[in-house]
């Protein structure tokens, strides 16, 4: 069975992926089960940290550190393997890189299992670091049909060049550690643009997962507006500084 991780950051297209590989016979694919949250565990294969409530999220990474350190190797080698009934050929979950940082010997167990490393990322850095502003002011992450309403009646984002710098930035850096440590493992890379030639891509992915080929449709929705414009309030100011950075291609 072929063990895999879609090692991305927020606003790239991993839901989109994850949702579509599940809809492959052969492929079982998980959302974030190390996402760290004071909600239940929204999945059932959710890995399951000690939380304090009334301790910040840093304190409780400190506490969890070494119940991580001591459990993880247990906890993977359970989560790669078939349950009863099943009989996946592939089988993974969905990786963001900040929790590779509070999740130590997790980078150790994917370079010594040989887990194969699907590196998503988005070329489109603008519309990356925009996508996760809107989230974040909206609080609407992902697209779904009861929110339709609210979607077509939100108000356009006023943008603050500072924060978008920064957050580009940010994006830039994460990206090239991310590519660093792709180049120590069996890994590839796809790109968010590459999801407008579907089939095709989808059809490298199967291949590289050793499953059969197969057709699946988009298990997700843009949720944005395809034009920038559409959706920030002081469009002129960002592309004018857009321009002026050499960032001008990604107005496109």
């Amino acid at each position: 069975m072929t063990k895999f991780v879609i090692l991305t950051l927020p606003r790239t297209g991993s839901t989109l992926l994850s949702k579509s590989l599940n809809k492959h016979p052969e492929i079982f694919c998980d959302d974030e089960i190390f996402h760290f949250s004071f909600r239940k565990h929204f999945i059932p294969n959710q890995y399951h940290f000690l939380k304090i409530r009334f301790l910040s999220k840093k304190v409780n990474y400190i506490i969890n550190y070494p119940f991580i350190y001591l459990r993880l190797n247990r906890f993977l080698n359970k989560y790669f393997a078939n349950k009863r009934n099943e009989k996946f050929k592939a089988r993974g979950f969905k990786l963001m890189y900040y929790q590779t940082l509070y999740m130590p010997g997790l980078f150790d167990y994917l370079r010594k299992n040989n887990i194969k490393v699907i590196l998503l990322l988005r070329k489109n850095i603008f519309r990356n670091a925009l996508s996760d502003m809107r989230a974040r002011k909206t609080g609407i992450y992902h697209y779904r049909k009861e929110d339709e309403k609210l979607l077509s009646g939100l108000p356009k984002l006023n943008v603050d060049v500072a924060v978008l710098r920064n957050k580009m930035n940010h994006i830039i850096h994460q990206s090239k550690k991310m590519e660093r440590f792709g180049k120590n493992m069996n890994y590839m890379k796809i790109w968010y643009e590459d999801f407008n030639d579907w089939n095709n891509t989808m059809n490298k992915i199967f291949d590289f997962l050793g499953v059969s080929p197969y057709d699946v449709s988009m298990g997700a929705k843009k949720l944005n507006p395809d034009k920038a414009e559409n959706m920030i309030a002081n469009f002129n100011e960002v592309k004018n500084w857009l321009q002026q950075n050499n960032y001008a291609e990604f107005l496109n």
